[in-house]
């Protein structure tokens, strides 16, 4: 492991459905915080180290970025892309100036190229709830082939689609469960196919990429923060569901009314992401 001091920190594409305002990305770099050492354990089990060269696909605010700058080391590169300049720029105030290893880009993740990305290859490509917002995974994933070096690596840590593994707690709170529902229907009526962390391995060996590993998890939050993250997504959601009539604004009200009260409540056990699959390819 490098020497370089990990950062803690408190969209993805232009098919993302959950916009790019400032508390939409207050909630994407939430949920990267809590991300960072798994990020950096993938890396360590895909025998990704120090000097090698990262890309961080549909970046936002924060992703992966500090975590993969400290994985690469100072000698590294992490270029981390985004279609979203405002997320950029987030980013650039969060971790470029503290990381210089880190480049941001901004351009579709699904179909960057090397010569945008300033590398010949890449040691490691890596994407969390990018591709559950792709209108064409295996598309995406040919071009994840392009960009990786012979043997290079693809991890990827994206969401269950199914209502039975949305985010939980205990007690239930059933808005959990819907606005989950909402943000999966959301992506689907802008196109998205949202099955990859189902179908992963179909659509990695189809790329030419051979698994190495898989295995599921979920992130456990604070309440406080476990039932904010779907109070922003719910109103970031607010003109894709009104655009395609998805829900009502009796509807969404009613939802955040029920989550501001699950974060009121003093008898909460735990608040859980949705079900996370983790993809760790190779090119062969």
């Amino acid at each position: 492991m490098c020497e370089d001091r990990l950062v803690t920190s408190e969209s993805l594409v232009s098919h993302y459905s959950l916009g790019s305002t400032d508390a939409e990305h207050r909630r994407l770099i939430q949920l990267a915080s809590h991300e960072e050492d798994r990020v950096i354990d993938a890396c360590r089990r895909a025998n990704v180290g120090p000097n090698a060269v990262a890309i961080d696909l549909g970046c936002g605010p924060l992703g992966a970025l500090a975590a993969l700058a400290n994985v690469v080391g100072s000698e590294g590169t992490v270029v981390g892309v985004d279609a979203s300049g405002a997320a950029l720029a987030r980013a650039r105030t969060l971790v470029a100036s503290r990381f210089p290893q880190i480049r941001l880009i901004e351009a579709d993740a699904g179909n960057v190229t090397a010569r945008e990305l300033g590398i010949e290859v890449a040691d490691l490509a890596y994407s969390r709830l990018m591709l559950l917002h792709q209108p064409d995974p295996a598309a995406t994933l040919a071009n994840v082939a392009r960009l990786l070096r012979s043997r290079g690596v693809f991890i990827a840590h994206e969401a269950s689609d199914l209502p039975m593994h949305a985010p939980g707690s205990e007690p239930f709170v059933p808005a959990m469960t819907r606005v989950w529902e909402l943000v999966i229907a959301a992506a689907r009526a802008r196109g998205a196919r949202t099955d990859f962390a189902r179908r992963g391995r179909a659509y990695l060996e189809d790329a030419g990429l051979r698994v190495d590993g898989t295995r599921a998890y979920a992130v456990h939050y604070p309440p406080n923060v476990g039932f904010e993250i779907p109070r922003v997504a719910l109103q970031s959601l607010r003109p894709t569901l009104a655009q395609y009539a998805l829900a009502s604004e009796d509807e969404i009200a009613h939802l955040d009314r029920e989550l501001e009260e699950a974060q009121r409540r003093t008898d909460v056990q735990w608040v859980s992401s949705p079900l996370m699959i983790e993809w760790i390819a190779r090119r062969d």
